[in-house]
């Protein structure tokens, strides 16, 4: 009897220092924050951002505008800054990436900067980002649009959009 309370209290006390040290940093609110160039291999191996590894794997996008960014790949290229500590970012920039690999397009295709809370990320220009996330698309090296903030129906509709736009302008 006595031995069975002795393992009990020290299951016990293992599996709540356990607990204890896997929630510290969420207890505290801290999160990591990457500033300036980050790559996609950075976000999925930092064991410090699970939210974009289950992100990617837990999108699933809308196969019709997916399907017309795919149309569209060699089109246009992407810049994305994020915060890797916000939300919004946690949520945007794991569905921007499993897009963009839908899509048939290869990395070097999406330019990612991680920003501080102060909105700097070390970026060799100006991408005039006054909300996190944003996304910018351009072509030839010409801004065609941007998802700044939160974005509206998904973000594969808003890129859709975007060079939908790009695609009739460039026609007329």
């Amino acid at each position: 009897m006595r031995l069975k309370s002795l393992l009990l209290a020290g299951s016990l006390l293992l599996s709540t220092l356990t607990w204890a040290q896997s929630n510290s940093g969420k207890a505290s609110g801290t999160k990591k924050v990457i500033k300036g160039k980050v790559t996609m291999q950075t976000l999925m191996n930092d064991s410090a951002l699970p939210w974009f590894y289950t992100g990617v794997n837990n999108y699933q996008p809308n196969d019709n505008m997916l399907n017309y960014i795919r149309d569209n790949r060699g089109k246009f290229n992407v810049v994305a800054v994020a915060g890797t500590w916000d939300d919004e970012s946690q949520r945007v920039l794991p569905a921007l990436y499993k897009i963009m690999i839908l899509a048939g397009s290869p990395d070097e295709q999406v330019l990612t900067f991680g920003a501080d809370e102060k909105l700097q990320f070390d970026a060799p220009e100006d991408y005039k980002v006054k909300k996190l996330p944003t996304i910018i698309l351009f072509r030839e090296g010409k801004e065609i649009g941007r998802v700044s903030g939160e974005v509206g129906e998904s973000l594969e509709s808003d890129m859709a959009k975007i060079l939908l736009k790009a695609n009739r302008k460039d026609k007329d």
